[in-house]
């Protein structure tokens, strides 16, 4: 997996002004912070982070540029912070360093492949609802994605986490038993009810 760089600046305030200010020219607030090491507050470039998120590459590897040695701030993303109404708009972001010659945990997503057999043939429905999987292994081999083949899925039958094959050096931290796929029975809609008129209760009402 590539390293991928992400300006950052010292963050040497703090308050609502200060955010807005730094929000209005660009820049965002974020912590880092790791094992025997102080957090340290920065801001980073909001468009370059918002381009790594756009190409799915929040689970990445990122140098942080911090102390001005490269390769001595490389970090993963912890967590984002968005605004609850408007959630395309951050409002933070928590990096944690990574040492290259311990393992880590990290979230990668998960892409579908195929269309499955009780799809194809029976007219079942896909339920995707895991798009992301916690996975332990070193910081260079963090996989860009899981790819989850569905097309040997038929009617009724689930995929899950534990059937996965998730090659050398990569553990999976999510409980085996969590369902990745499943093609369920496609719901009937209810027949339309019918519709009786007073002119029509009425008429019947005669008739008897």
């Amino acid at each position: 997996m590539d390293i991928l760089k992400l300006k950052t600046r010292a963050r040497n305030s703090r308050g609502k002004e200060y955010a807005r200010k730094s929000r209005a020219g660009g820049w965002l607030p974020a912590v880092y912070y790791g094992a025997g090491m102080d957090a340290r507050s920065i801001e980073i470039d909001v468009a370059e982070f918002g381009a790594i998120l756009r190409a799915g590459k929040a689970s990445h590897l990122i140098d942080l540029g911090i102390g001005g040695e490269e390769g001595k701030s490389v970090a993963i993303v912890k967590e984002i912070q968005r605004d609850v109404i408007t959630t395309d708009h951050l409002l933070h972001v928590d990096f944690q360093h990574v040492d290259m010659s311990k393992k880590v945990t990290v979230q990668v997503p998960v892409e579908i492949a195929g269309v499955p057999v009780g799809v194809k043939e029976d007219n079942g429905i896909l339920e995707h609802s895991v798009h992301h999987l916690n996975i332990e292994c070193m910081p260079l081999d963090i996989p860009d994605h899981i790819t989850v083949d569905v097309s040997g899925l038929g009617m009724g039958e689930s995929l899950h986490a534990g059937d996965l094959s998730l090659g050398e050096g990569l553990v999976l931290k999510d409980s085996p038993d969590e369902v990745l796929a499943s093609v369920l029975h496609p719901t009937k809609e209810p027949a339309p009810e019918e519709v009786v008129t007073e002119e029509g209760s009425a008429a019947e009402g005669a008739k008897g």
